[in-house]
């Protein structure tokens, strides 16, 4: 594959692959030092320091439960579960930065993969590349600012109820009641007794866990939208593969009918015939470094993917119970979540399930190819390429689960069973 240099910034100068950088930056997602990027001393302790924080936070959030269960009320323990599983989520989501094809992953799809280093190609791959820029443009703008909103509104009704209840007026609050975003206890500190600390550091661990969880998902979606872009481009070429210019006569015997006919076919000449091995030799290639990609993203994400599955599974169970008694404050405090935690299984869950769509198409292209006009080499090299892209493009959880429509459908089944389930117990 031509790559073209990226010295100059290239596809790091695109506006949503800013946006992405600033948010992956400060958790230590952002792979800056393969990128060639200078990292203060601070961000690469803060990546390693923020693997010993988020598992203290997923133990501390256990302990909780364990100590006050008995004496929280069905909104609170509600509330302690669902972070008590974001905790869990966020702990796997940091450990993926750190795996060692993470950095390689990034770096290929933004200094090779990327439809910015193929847009000079021909027209289509330029229409191609502009078309899926503005899309990822628009889809980062709108999940970063749920990123900010969720992030937001997850706080903003614990402190207004605390402010409510006394808070913030005095640095004394024995005796009075007061909510927390996140809760937990570990040895020598226990949030309840350190209300401004704990909700200080509560906004600091939303920030750290919507980061980790929202903008991974985001930037797995953009690799996914340049795969697209990638099989999109290669159909096109397929499809508009030139035709033969000369036309041939040839004598057809039917013994059957013992007569002979003069058929007219289009064939390709010696020189045309080079041209097309060229264009098929440049298919397969494109097609196997489509392929080879996708695997690696694959390998790479499958088990963030994974747990994406069952951290929606268990989540939408209680965040569904939590909303449906209707209450206010309920509505307010998990209606935003469960609106992301459900959109974003939708959303990937669609993304990802087009992929296998557009790559099936691509079986069609090439059968419908002018094969019976080239040579018997090019039509070996035909062969060979139909039964290479029979399997469609797709990208498993772990190498066993599809990341598709249909996984999702299973999940929202399950979910809803569950939920009824759970609504019928408490009630």
């Amino acid at each position: 594959m031509e790559i073209k240099s990226a010295c100059s910034g290239g596809a790091l100068r695109l506006g949503y692959i800013r946006i992405v950088r600033r948010f992956l930056w400060f958790p230590g997602s952002w792979p800056g030092r393969a990128l060639g990027e200078r990292v203060p001393p601070l961000i690469r302790y803060h990546q390693y320091q923020i693997q010993v924080q988020t598992l203290l936070i997923l133990v501390g959030q256990i302990l909780y439960l364990a100590e006050y269960h008995e004496t929280m009320s069905f909104l609170t323990i509600g509330h302690v579960y669902i972070t008590t599983f974001l905790a869990f989520l966020t702990s796997v989501r940091v450990l993926v930065p750190l795996l060692p094809g993470y950095k390689k992953v990034v770096k290929t799809f933004l200094m090779e993969f990327h439809l910015f280093y193929h847009q000079h190609k021909g027209t289509y791959e330029k229409q191609i590349a502009m078309y899926w820029d503005k899309y990822s443009y628009v889809l980062t703008l709108f999940q970063m600012a749920m990123v900010v909103l969720g992030m937001t509104l997850f706080n903003l009704l614990p402190v207004y109820k605390s402010y409510r209840a006394g808070a913030f007026t005095a640095w004394d609050l024995t005796n009075k009641t007061l909510e927390y975003s996140i809760y937990y206890t570990l040895p020598g500190f226990n949030c309840l007794d350190h209300f401004y600390i704990a909700t200080t550091l509560n906004l600091y661990l939303s920030y750290i866990t919507s980061c980790s969880i929202c903008t991974l998902d985001l930037l797995l979606i953009l690799i996914v939208f340049q795969i697209i872009g990638h099989i999109q481009i290669l159909k096109y070429n397929i499809e508009n593969i030139p035709t033969p210019s000369r036309s041939v006569s040839i004598f057809v015997t039917e013994f059957s009918l013992s007569s002979t006919s003069n058929v007219t076919v289009q064939l390709y000449n010696k020189e045309e015939n080079y041209v097309i091995k060229q264009k098929l030799i440049g298919f397969i290639s494109h097609h196997r470094f489509i392929i080879s990609f996708a695997d690696r993203v694959s390998s790479l994400f499958g088990a963030m993917l994974a747990f994406n599955y069952l951290f929606q599974l268990v989540s939408g169970c209680v965040l569904l119970l939590e909303c449906s008694s209707m209450d206010p404050d309920a509505l307010a405090r998990f209606g935003p979540l469960t609106c992301i935690v459900f959109g974003e299984l939708i959303q990937i869950s669609i993304i990802f399930e087009y992929i296998g769509y557009i790559s099936e198409k691509l079986i069609d292209a090439v059968y419908c190819m002018p094969w019976e006009s080239m040579d018997v080499s090019n039509q070996k090299t035909v062969k060979f390429f139909l039964s290479r892209i029979q399997t469609p493009i797709q990208l498993t959880a772990m190498g066993i689960v599809p990341v598709g429509v249909q996984t999702m459908l299973g999940i929202l089944k399950t979910t809803l069973s569950y939920f009824a389930l759970l609504k019928s117990i408490s009630e």
